[in-house]
């Protein structure tokens, strides 16, 4: 435990979750199974009892785990580097503000501070805010996830897949051309 980097940081910021400590950090080493034997929850069940997930993401290709966040109306912060943050932000038009359900914050190779200041701002806005206005983000987080839907996505699954088709068809037809010569 006295190597590990996030146990380190939180006592390097004098994050030891004290009883008068406002924000409390949960950190769980292990994949959620219920049978980890720190949790004995399913991932899902650990999910549902947060009032705030934060997925820093450095690179995630699509990063399913703020999705799962907001589809049980759990406001989510997350970065640009994963797809769910850039789609996130396609979405809005904009980048996405805790009001939305999801906070999408700019990050590079190079800009960790600011990127951990965004987060502790983002948690310390949201732990100030009302219930009315805690329970509008759940409700934008709970709209954003309707728009991640299967049945909303599939329509670009098809429209790869005749891309795909006619990429092969136009490929072997030049291959035909190519050996009657």
């Amino acid at each position: 435990m006295s190597q590990d980097n996030v146990l380190g940081m939180m006592k390097y910021y004098d994050m030891h979750n004290r009883k008068e400590d406002k924000v409390k950090v949960i950190f769980l080493p292990c994949y959620l199974d219920s049978k980890d034997g720190i949790m004995n929850m399913t991932y899902y069940d650990v999910v549902l009892g947060n009032d705030l997930c934060i997925y820093p993401s450095y690179y995630e290709p699509w990063g399913y785990t703020p999705l799962e966040s907001i589809a049980f109306k759990v406001p989510c912060i997350t970065t640009d580097l994963a797809g769910f943050g850039l789609w996130a932000n396609k979405v809005f038009g904009r980048y996405g503000e805790i009001e939305d359900g999801v906070k999408v914050i700019h990050r590079t190779d190079y800009n960790y501070s600011e990127v951990a200041d965004a987060i502790k701002d983002t948690v310390a806005k949201f732990s100030g805010m009302t219930k009315k206005e805690v329970d509008e983000c759940r409700k934008h987080a709970d709209s954003l996830s309707k728009k991640a839907l299967w049945s909303e996505f599939i329509k670009y699954y098809y429209e790869a897949y005749d891309i795909a088709l006619r990429k092969v068809e136009e490929r072997i037809k030049n291959s035909i051309q190519i050996q009657l010569l």
